[in-house]
């Protein structure tokens, strides 16, 4: 069986809100390739450090982003991301793709888009 694994920025598991940057949370979901299936593994939650006002912590972003890749994630779904995060997550082999509004709506474009162009 062939499935893959997203890491989604939401807060309510309904809408795609956060911005990878600064999100406190992702629900991580594993869809089956062959029945588009999901299956929510998990709500991970992201401790920010209480340096305020220095822009994006490094330290910060490589947890965020070991993290994901402790949960196998290979495509991350947030409403913005900066340039610098994109290129670490691209450099970790994560594919990044931007997007807001409606859950179930995007999830349905992912799943079209595994299905035609499998960034594997």
């Amino acid at each position: 069986m062939s499935s893959y694994r997203i890491a989604v920025g939401t807060l309510d598991g309904k809408e795609i809100t956060e911005h990878f940057g600064t999100s406190k949370g992702f629900r991580i979901i594993e869809i089956d390739q062959e029945t588009d299936a999901e299956k929510p593994l998990a709500d991970i939650e992201v401790v920010h450090s209480e340096k305020c006002g220095q822009g994006h912590d490094n330290e910060m972003l490589a947890a965020k982003i070991q993290a994901l890749l402790d949960w196998n994630v290979s495509v991350v779904i947030v409403s913005k991301i900066g340039p610098g995060s994109e290129r670490l997550l691209t450099k970790n082999q994560l594919q990044v793709l931007t997007a807001s509004g409606s859950l179930d709506t995007v999830l349905g474009k992912v799943k079209y888009f595994y299905k035609n162009h499998h960034f594997h």
